[in-house]
C-alpha cells in the first residue's frame, strides 16, 4: 500500500472497524503506521486482534504513541506490548544521563500495574532481576529477622509479607506504589521476590545504577543508539565530491534484514518531500528493509549527538526531522534533482553518507562565513558582526554556528534543499562584496567606527549603526554635500534631502522617485572599483533605500523630522 493507494476508512465505526479487519495483516499494519497519536491508537483498536498489530510495532513506534498520546490513555496499548517493547520505554524513560529518575521510576511502576496482573506478570517473568532490583534499591530498606522476633520488634520496619524480610519506604508516595506492586511480586513469583530481598540487603545502589546504565546502554545500541563519541561521526565533515564518486550500479544481492526497522519513513516522510519520494520508488523487499534500518540508525545516532534527553519527544522527533532535511539536500545534490540518479545513489550509498553529504555542504558554508569574519574589514572580530542589519545579523549567525542554522522566519532553522543553499550561497557572495565596497571605497570600518565621536548624534552609539546605516548616511552626504563619505547628516537638512529623494502617493506618503535610484545606482557603479560586485551592491541599495522609504516616507511633508523615532541615517542634532 503506497501514497498513492492509502486506503480511507469509513467514518461510521462500524464500517470503519468491518473494512479495516478485511484488510490483509500488512496492510493493516501500514495503516496504523501512517497515522499518528490518537488516530493511531485509534485504528489498532479496530482490529479483531490487536496484540498482533501492537507485536509487530516497531518499539520506537511504540514509544512515539506513548508519548504522544499519554501514559495512561495508552493502558491497552502498553498492556499488549511484548517485553522488549516494554523495556525499550523503560530504558528511554528512567535514565537522565547516567542516573535512575526516581519519579520516573514510581510513575512507570504505577502505569504497569494499571496496565493489569498479565502485564506486571510478564514483566516480572521476563525483566532481569538485577534491573528489577535496582529499581526497588531507591525506595526500599531492607531489614533480616534473625532470633527472636519479640526482641527485635521495636528496630524493625513495620511492612512485611513474610516475616522474614522487613521492608521501610523511603521517599514521598514510595508506599502508596510499591506497596502494592511487591505484593503481586510475592504473590506472583515468590522465589524472585526472596532473591530480590537478598540482594536488596547487600548490593551497593551506586553498583547497581552502574551496571544497570551499561545495560541499558548495550540494549539501545542495538536499536542504533551509539554512545556519544560514535553519535557524532554522522556530523565530519566529507567531501561531497568524493561521495558523488561512490555513486555506482550495486553488483552483490542484499542480505535479508533480521530485524524490523522503525517507520520512520512513513511518519516524518513530508520533511524530506524528495528523499521521501525517491524511497517510495524502492519496491525491493531486503533494499527497503536496509534502508528503513540505516534510517532508523540514522535517525538514532542524531538524537543521541544532539544529546537530547531520550524521554524528550519533542526534541527527538526535531532530531529525526534533522536527519530527513539532510537526507534530502544531501541526495538533491548527488542526483542533482534527478530522480533515477537519486535512486541508484540510495541503492549504492549507505544512508550515513547521503546525510554527511548534506551537512559537509552546509560546513563548507560555515567556512565561507568565517572566512568573511576573518577578513580585513571585521577583522575576526564577532561583536562586530552587530553592525549587519536584521535579518543579515541573525543569518550571519546562523551560518556561523558550529552546526549552521538556516535562518528561516524569525528563527534559526536546518537547511532543507538545495534552493537553501543557494541563497545562503547568494547571501554571503553578497555579504563579501558589500565589505569589499566599504573597504575599498568608504574610509570607515568597525575600528574606527568604536572610536568615533558620536556626542550630538543619533544613533548615539556604534553598536546601533549598521551597514545600512554607513551607505545611506554617505548617499545623503554626497546628495547635499557631493561628498561620498561617512560622516553625520545635518538635522537642518533632512527636510532638503526627503524633498530630493521622495514624491508623494495618493495618500501622501513618500516614494522614492524612480529616477533618483537609478542614479543612485548609476553612481554606486562609477566609484566602485570591483564591477563584478555589482548586482550585489544594487541589491543592497535596494534593501537599504527600502529601509529608508519605509522609516521616513511615512513622515508627512513639511512636518518636523524627530530623529529619535526614524532610523536608516546618522543625524546631528
Amino acid at each position: 500500500m503506497d501514497e498513492t493507494t492509502a486506503i480511507r476508512l469509513p467514518e461510521d465505526p462500524q464500517e470503519a472497524q468491518k473494512a479495516f479487519r478485511s484488510l490483509p495483516f500488512r496492510d493493516q499494519l501500514e495503516m496504523v503506521l501512517r497515522q499518528r497519536g490518537k488516530e493511531r491508537l485509534q485504528t489498532l483498536f479496530l482490529s479483531e486482534h490487536p496484540e498482533e498489530l501492537v507485536t509487530a510495532l516497531p518499539e520506537q513506534e511504540v514509544f512515539f504513541t506513548v508519548k504522544e498520546v499519554g501514559e495512561r490513555d495508552c493502558l491497552d496499548l502498553i498492556a499488549l506490548t511484548t517485553p522488549e517493547q516494554f523495556q525499550y520505554l523503560l530504558d528511554l524513560e528512567f535514565w537522565k544521563r547516567d542516573q535512575l529518575d526516581p519519579e520516573k521510576v514510581l510513575h512507570w511502576i504505577e502505569i504497569l500495574l494499571e496496565s493489569g496482573e498479565k502485564k506486571v506478570a510478564q514483566f516480572l517473568r521476563t525483566t532481569d532481576l538485577e534491573f528489577i532490583v535496582l529499581l526497588l534499591k531507591k525506595f526500599l530498606r531492607v531489614a533480616l529477622w534473625e532470633g527472636e522476633l519479640t526482641e527485635q520488634m521495636d528496630r524493625l520496619p513495620p511492612f512485611t509479607l513474610d516475616q522474614f524480610y522487613f521492608i521501610q519506604f523511603k521517599g514521598v508516595g514510595a508506599r502508596e506504589v510499591l506497596e502494592p506492586f511487591l505484593r503481586a511480586f510475592h504473590r506472583i513469583d515468590p522465589d524472585g521476590y526472596r532473591r530480590a530481598m537478598e540482594a536488596l540487603l547487600y548490593e551497593l545502589e551506586s553498583e547497581l545504577e552502574e551496571t544497570g546504565y551499561r545495560l541499558r546502554n548495550g540494549r539501545l545500541n542495538d536499536y542504533g543508539f551509539p554512545d556519544f563519541e560514535e553519535a557524532l561521526e554522522i556530523y565530519q565533515y566529507v567531501s561531497p565530491e568524493s561521495i558523488a564518486k561512490e555513486v555506482r550500479t550495486p553488483s552483490k544481492p542484499i542480505e535479508p534484514s533480521r530485524r524490523e526497522g522503525s517507520f520512520y519513513y512513513l511518519t516524518f516522510q513530508d520533511e524530506g518531500p524528495f528523499f521521501s519520494r525517491v524511497l517510495s520508488r524502492i519496491d525491493h523487499p531486503e533494499e527497503l528493509d536496509r534502508l528503513k534500518l540505516e534510517l532508523t540508525s540514522l535517525c538514532n545516532k542524531a538524537i543521541v549527538a544532539e544529546a537530547i534527553d531520550l524521554s524528550n519527544l519533542a526534541g527527538m522527533e526535531r532530531a529525526v526531522k534533522k536527519a530527513y532535511h539532510y537526507l534530502n539536500l544531501g541526495l538533491q545534490y548527488l542526483s542533482q534533482e534527478e530522480e533515477g540518479k537519486a535512486t541508484e545513489v540510495l541503492r549504492s550509498l549507505p544512508l550515513l553518507k547521503i546525510f554527511q553529504c548534506g551537512v559537509s555542504l552546509t560546513l563548507r558554508l560555515r567556512r565561507k562565513a568565517q572566512t568573511i569574519l576573518n577578513g580585513s574589514w571585521l577583522e575576526g572580530d564577532r561583536e562586530s558582526l552587530i553592525l549587519l542589519d536584521p535579518p543579515h545579523f541573525e543569518t550571519m549567525e546562523g551560518l556561523l554556528r558550529k552546526r549552521p542554522s538556516f535562518y528561516r522566519n524569525g528563527i534559526h532553522d536546518d537547511f532543507r534543499d538545495l534552493r537553501d543553499l543557494s541563497a545562503m550561497e547568494q547571501f554571503l557572495e553578497s555579504i563579501e562584496a558589500v565589505l569589499s565596497f566599504f573597504k575599498g571605497t568608504l574610509p570607515i570600518t568597525p575600528r574606527s567606527l568604536k572610536t568615533m565621536d558620536l556626542s550630538g548624534c543619533l544613533p548615539e552609539r556604534w553598536e546601533e549603526i549598521t551597514l545600512s546605516t554607513i551607505l545611506l548616511t554617505a548617499l545623503a552626504n554626497q546628495i547635499l554635500q557631493a561628498r561620498f563619505q561617512f560622516e553625520p547628516v545635518e538635522r537642518g537638512r533632512l527636510g532638503e534631502l526627503l524633498a530630493y529623494l521622495f514624491e508623494r502617493d495618493a495618500g501622501g506618503e513618500g516614494i522614492l522617485k524612480g529616477e533618483v535610484r537609478h542614479g543612485l545606482v548609476h553612481f554606486l557603479q562609477s566609484v566602485n572599483p570591483n564591477p563584478q560586485e555589482g548586482p550585489h551592491l544594487a541589491d543592497f541599495l535596494d534593501f537599504s533605500l527600502n529601509l529608508l522609504q519605509e522609516g521616513f516616507g511615512k513622515i508627512p511633508a513639511g512636518e518636523e523630522i524627530d530623529p529619535r523615532f526614524v532610523k536608516g541615517l546618522l543625524i546631528r542634532l
